[in-house]
């Protein structure tokens, strides 16, 4: 996994006037560089896991270690959409990843199932966002709040991490409060 630059964070935080074309030159590099297959580190995960719930995750454990292969091409973008440093507007996220994904699809880059289904192309995308959050959740990011934000938002999503929802409301209830947002 190749994390986004700590230039690029800057440049996206000190020119956000600029983000459309900073992120879509990023997609574009991401693209002209395939990454190669990186192993999920599980150690990292239950770390991360293991600061949400003492127990009860482990099926979303497993989960997240067969549903979302390490080194799979959503490992990039995830990271580069959901940086633990910046937060965009959701349809903002969807946008970039639309045309990243269809840039993708016909540069070849994808196998069959996810050149064919933007929506299992986004949850691949969500779910790897996920392990990198919860990795570095286990790690003690200085982006806590912003992590463990990210984290809701996509457990709240799939039925198949409910279990670390509901860990997540009994332990955090406040980012299930009205009004909650990740900026």
């Amino acid at each position: 996994m190749t994390l986004p630059t700590s230039a690029l964070i800057q440049d996206l935080q000190t020119h956000p006037e600029d983000a459309d074309r900073l992120m879509r030159a990023a997609c574009a590099e991401l693209r002209a560089s395939p990454a190669d297959a990186t192993p999920v580190d599980a150690a990292a995960l239950r770390a991360g896991l293991a600061r949400i719930a003492d127990s009860g995750l482990d099926a979303v454990l497993q989960h997240l270690l067969d549903d979302a292969p390490g080194g799979a091409v959503t490992d990039r973008i995830g990271a580069l959409l959901r940086a633990p440093e910046l937060a965009w507007d959701e349809a903002q996220e969807i946008d970039w990843a639309v045309r990243h994904w269809e840039a993708s699809r016909a540069d070849g880059l994808l196998d069959e199932g996810l050149a064919a289904d933007f929506g299992e192309y986004w949850r691949r995308l969500e779910w790897s966002a996920l392990r990198q959050h919860l990795a570095l959740v286990g790690q003690d990011h200085p982006e806590q709040r912003r992590l463990l934000a990210y984290i809701v938002k996509t457990a709240s999503r799939y039925v198949a991490l409910a279990p670390l929802k509901r860990a997540m409301e009994a332990r955090f209830p406040e980012f299930f409060e009205l009004g909650f947002s990740l900026r």
